[in-house]
């Protein structure tokens, strides 16, 4: 196949990208940075998402007594608060001072709730049942299908009943009841992939709300997977210069692309 007719590579997070604003697709395969600075909700989120890789061993040790599991968590995130600078230093060298502190606050006033709901996921579930769906077979592996003509990574794939599903990590808000919209999109789209490889049927997956402790179970339905491939799709042609249609959403006046989103074809002039 010649070299300029060749399929724009897709990723995961293309397909989360596109669920939040199509544009956004466009701008980011076009060097954009979506993310240009580290803010204190952000750090919050990342000491979250490091807290949470301490859960199986949290869980395992602590069983059903709530005061030594809190001790375990603060622990666990104070050397996550230590250790996030070691990880990220690029990211860090950019980020003001106090914000790692301030982020570490606002995550520490979550572990109440965090104890609370991994002692009732115990209890309700079983202890067994909980560390087999929290603890990791791999974590955050790469995984590509040239069929597909997508990759990506989930936080992790964990062993559950027999099979390895995968399992994503969110530090964001949970729903009441089930999974928001995009996650389930997500974990679809990550149980495509974990198919394509093993060449097994991926019947659900797991998504952690980390900030509030709970682990909800997705059965990954047909609609779901017809989802992801239209998404995958639409993606290619955003990617290969295809510029969306502009939409205005709550959040376009915080978007880091604002400036640049305009008319079509103003911007088609600007790129193009």
């Amino acid at each position: 196949m010649p070299e300029n007719s060749r399929r724009p590579e897709i990723s995961v997070s293309d397909i989360l990208l596109y669920i939040n604003c199509p544009r956004r697709v466009y701008f980011v395969s076009r060097g954009f940075e979506l993310l240009p600075e580290i803010n204190v909700s952000r750090l919050e989120r990342m000491l979250l998402k490091e807290l949470s890789m301490n859960y199986p061993e949290i869980v395992k040790m602590c069983s059903l007594n709530a005061d030594t599991m809190c001790k375990e968590l603060e622990a666990a995130l104070d050397q996550a608060c230590k250790d996030l600078p070691l990880m990220f230093p690029k990211e860090f060298a950019r980020t003001e001072k106090g914000f790692l502190e301030e982020g570490n606050a606002r995550a520490r006033a979550k572990i109440p709730e965090i104890a609370a709901n991994l002692l009732k996921g115990l209890e309700e579930f079983g202890k067994d049942s909980m560390l087999a769906a929290l603890t990791p077979v791999k974590t955050e592996p790469i995984i590509f299908s040239e069929r597909l003509n997508l990759k990506g990574a989930p936080s992790k794939i964990v062993c559950f009943e027999g099979m390895n599903v995968p399992s994503i990590i969110k530090p964001g808000s949970c729903p009441v009841q089930g999974v928001w919209a995009s996650d389930r999109i997500h974990v679809a789209s990550l149980a495509l992939l974990l198919e394509a490889e093993s060449g097994k049927e991926i019947p659900f997956a797991f998504v952690e709300y980390v900030s509030f402790g709970i682990i909800r179970k997705v059965v990954i339905r047909s609609s779901d997977r017809r989802e992801v491939l239209k998404t995958c799709r639409r993606v290619e042609k955003i990617k290969a210069g295809l510029m969306p249609e502009k939409t205005e959403e709550k959040f376009c006046s915080e978007c880091t692309f604002s400036e640049h989103c305009v008319s079509n074809s103003s911007l088609m002039s600007k790129f193009f």
